[in-house]
C-alpha cells in the first residue's frame, strides 16, 4: 500500500470517518425517535427467532462467545507484542492495541449515556450480560480488531497483493458476528449498524495517525538533495 500517498490516506480517513459519523447519528435519530431502521428492530428480530434450529444456535453461541470485546483486546495485546517483539517495532502494535482499546471505551460510553434496553428475554436464545443495548459490542470490536490489523499490517506493503481477499474475510467475519448478535436476540438490527458505524471512525483514525509518519513521496529525495547542497555550500566556503 506504499504505493498510496499520505495524503489521500488522510483524505480517504477523513471520508471514512465522516461516514461513520452522520450514520451513527442518524441511527442514534432513529432510536431516540423510534423512526427510520429502527421499524426494521421488531421484524428482524421475530423473524430470525422464528428460524432457529439446534445446530445453528450453537454455532452462534459460540462464534459470539469467542468474539467478546475483552477477547478482541486480549488478542490485541498478544499480537501487538509479538509483532513488536519479532519486528522491532513500537508504533503500530500500539495503533492496534489503542484502536481496540478505543472502541472498547467508545461502545462502554455510548451504551451508559443512551441506556437502550436490550430485547425482551424471551427472545435471547442465550444470557444476556445485563447491559444496555446501544451499541452491540461484540460486532464492533471484532471489526475493529480485524480491519485496523488488517490495515497496519500491509500499510507498508509494496503491493497490494492479498489484501482484497483479506479485506472480504474481515467483512464476512464481522457480519457473522453482527448476525449472531442478531440471531440470538442480544441485540437490535439498529444496534449492529451502530457497532459498524463506530468501528468506522475508529479504523479512520487509525488510518489518519499512521499516516502522519509516511513521508509524501518525493520527500525523501528532496531532504537527501537538500543536505548534498548544504554540503557542497559548506566545502566551496
Amino acid at each position: 500500500m506504499l504505493h498510496v500517498r499520505p495524503s489521500s490516506r488522510r483524505a480517504a480517513a477523513v471520508a471514512l470517518g465522516a461516514a461513520g459519523i452522520l450514520v451513527f447519528g442518524w441511527l442514534l435519530e432513529s432510536v431516540a425517535g423510534d423512526w427510520g431502521l429502527a421499524d426494521l428492530d421488531w421484524p428482524i428480530l421475530d423473524w430470525l427467532a422464528s428460524h432457529r434450529s439446534g445446530s445453528l444456535t450453537a454455532v452462534a453461541v459460540a462464534l459470539r462467545t469467542g468474539s467478546g470485546p475483552l477477547i478482541a483486546l486480549g488478542i490485541a495485546a498478544v499480537a501487538g507484542l509479538a509483532w513488536g517483539v519479532s519486528r522491532r517495532e513500537l508504533m503500530r502494535p500500539l495503533l492496534l492495541v489503542g484502536a481496540v482499546l478505543a472502541d472498547v471505551l467508545l461502545v462502554a460510553g455510548v451504551r451508559l449515556w443512551v441506556d437502550r434496553a436490550r430485547p425482551p428475554v424471551w427472545f435471547e436464545a442465550m444470557g444476556s450480560s445485563g447491559m444496555p443495548a446501544f451499541p452491540a459490542g461484540h460486532a464492533s470490536a471484532v471489526l475493529t480488531l480485524l480491519f485496523a490489523g488488517l490495515y497496519l499490517a500491509h500499510s507498508r506493503r509494496s503491493a497490494s497483493r492479498g489484501t482484497g481477499p483479506a479485506a472480504l474475510a474481515a467483512a464476512l467475519v464481522g457480519l457473522a458476528v453482527g448476525a449472531c448478535d442478531l440471531y440470538l436476540g442480544m441485540h437490535w438490527f439498529t444496534d449492529v449498524l451502530a457497532s459498524w458505524a463506530i468501528s468506522a471512525l475508529v479504523l479512520a483514525t487509525v488510518v489518519w495517525i499512521d499516516s502522519l509518519r509516511l513521508p509524501e513521496p518525493g520527500e525523501s529525495a528532496r531532504a537527501v538533495d537538500t543536505e548534498v547542497a548544504r554540503s557542497r555550500s559548506s566545502a566551496e566556503t
